[in-house]
């Protein structure tokens, strides 16, 4: 009896969830050929160096994401960045993979509570990059491209801890489910989808 309750309730859940996935919106500005490797290569050619070349990666990643978007979590890194739109560890890992790109010791880090975004009260985490210049660690984020080296724009309120390569399918299934039922009630009562699960960036 236990295996046919479980059964049934993950067969709701994947009726529920198709829907909302097949009417995620389609990206607004594709670009295609934005890939890590050539947002290196552009920002390379600057000839900008240490925290100046780190400011120009952090405007340069946060600029190429038009929208914040809880409603394309399973993209992976590189999808998001051609569509234009994701979650933190989603413009965060372009980040850190430029980084690397650039020559720089970079590795992600998340808490499970931070103060800064208009997030709803049950999702307050955030993923970032620690990147390391001249020997000195600081926060990188590319949540804005008003961001800059340690001036982040959040306070983490929680420890930080390591981002592992699990933590990204962690994240993806813990939200998931609020994505889903935030778009069932939106489409139920007429009203318009919430601003935290897909919106534009105001200076992306």
């Amino acid at each position: 009896m236990r295996c046919k309750t479980r059964c049934a309730l993950l067969g709701l859940g994947m009726a529920a969830t198709l829907p909302v996935a097949l009417a995620a919106p389609a990206a607004t500005d594709p670009q295609p050929e934005c890939t890590v490797e050539a947002l290196a290569d552009k920002l390379r050619a600057t000839g900008a160096t240490d925290l100046e070349l780190v400011n120009l990666a952090i405007k340069t990643v946060a600029s190429s994401y038009t929208h914040d978007s809880a409603w394309h979590l399973w993209e992976t890194p590189a999808a998001s960045l051609r569509s234009g739109r994701g979650w933190s560890h989603q413009y965060n890992t372009v980040l850190l993979l430029v980084l690397r790109q650039l020559g720089f010791h970079a590795r992600m880090v998340q808490a499970a509570r931070v103060r800064g975004f208009p997030h709803p009260w049950w999702y307050v985490g955030h993923a970032w990059v620690k990147v390391t210049i001249n020997g000195r660690r600081y926060d990188a984020c590319a949540s804005r491209s008003s961001n800059r080296v340690g001036d982040v724009g959040f306070v983490p309120l929680t420890p930080e801890i390591r981002f592992r390569r699990v933590t990204r399918w962690a994240m993806g299934l813990g939200i998931a489910p609020f994505v889903v039922v935030a778009v069932w009630r939106a489409w139920l009562s007429g009203n318009p989808v919430p601003e935290w699960l897909y919106r534009r960036r105001s200076d992306g």
